[in-house]
């Protein structure tokens, strides 16, 4: 198994993953992803800055995400609680599976590689989801990270962090 950056070569079939992940949730009456957003638009910015990561068996894609270091605007506006640490740290957005690889532990794979890469850089690494989004929770809290408060991405999220 590949972590690697994502390239224009894979924005088709990333695009075709958070189609299907959309649906997914839609499907869950999960209210996440439901208005258009992710889209193609929003992975052709993210491996035009770099950010678009896969995790690959072959040329098949996995999972996708977005790991961002520049940090996240939106979590400046934490309410009910407070961030575990301050200064930098890398975000995790977009993160959805390959509608066949559901269920088989790779969007864990996907996270573990991701904060490897990002122990590398930062102190911690923060991800949001939605407060129906139960699968989600799960597997952010199986990682470890901490509940730390709301923010607002659409409409209001659950903010997790951990430390690296």
């Amino acid at each position: 198994m590949i972590f690697r950056k994502a390239t224009t070569a894979d924005i088709d079939s990333i695009t075709q993953i958070i189609t299907a992940a959309s649906a997914r949730l839609g499907a869950a009456g999960i209210d996440q992803w439901q208005r258009g957003y992710p889209n193609r638009a929003s992975v052709e910015r993210d491996v035009e800055a770099e950010v678009g990561m896969v995790l690959c068996e072959g040329d098949e894609i996995l999972a996708y995400g977005a790991v961002i270091f520049s940090g996240e605007p939106a979590y400046d506006a934490i309410t009910g609680g407070e961030w575990l640490t301050s200064g930098e740290y890398a975000v995790i957005h977009r993160l959805c599976v390959s509608e066949i690889f559901v269920g088989m532990g790779f969007s864990k794979r996907f996270m573990e590689a991701a904060e490897a890469m990002a122990a590398e850089y930062v102190p911690a690494m923060r991800i949001d989801t939605h407060p129906q989004n139960m699968i989600m929770q799960g597997l952010i809290k199986s990682l470890g990270y901490s509940y730390c408060g709301d923010v607002v991405i659409e409409s209001r999220r659950l903010a997790f962090e951990k430390k690296l």
